[in-house]
């Protein structure tokens, strides 16, 4: 799927109020990353300072820190869980996130709360299209200006 050539690919869970995607993990985890729009929105990426291993993450908290261009937002995770592992190539290479945020650019690993349940409250295919096209549009996200992000048109 692809919005303004932003990519959202098949077979993820979105959750496009956080510009997150997910993936299940055959151990049980999940991983979790910036989507392309999430990284349209920072920009270009300095920093992640994940939260720490061990750590249990309520819905709607950060899972991290990402500094931008004269700013730094909390990534904020859609569902609850227990942080298992996060990308330490991030701490060195920061840059993966704007390069291959589906790939080598994820960023978190958690062991979901309740993973069947969170699936309810996440989107996939143009259901998740869709829902990205209208947070844009609520976000004043205007691709072809490549001087503005959205972050800055938010209160």
């Amino acid at each position: 799927m692809i919005l303004d050539a932003m990519r959202f690919p098949d077979g993820l869970w979105y959750a496009p109020e956080h510009s997150m995607w997910l993936r299940e993990e055959t151990e049980g985890a999940v991983t979790l990353g910036l989507t392309d729009y999430g990284v349209a929105l920072f920009g270009d990426i300095f920093a992640f300072t994940p939260k720490r291993l061990g750590l249990h993450i309520e819905a709607d908290r950060s899972l991290g820190v990402v500094e931008f261009a004269k700013a730094a937002a909390s990534a904020k995770s859609p569902i609850a869980g227990t942080v298992v592992a996060h990308n330490e190539s991030l701490s060195q290479r920061p840059a993966l996130i704007n390069r291959d945020c589906y790939g080598a650019g994820w960023m978190i690993r958690l062991r979901p709360d309740d993973w069947a349940s969170a699936q309810l409250q996440l989107l996939r295919g143009e259901q998740a299209l869709a829902a990205f096209v209208a947070q844009a549009q609520s976000d004043g996200f205007d691709p072809d200006d490549e001087s503005v992000q959205a972050l800055k048109l938010k209160d």
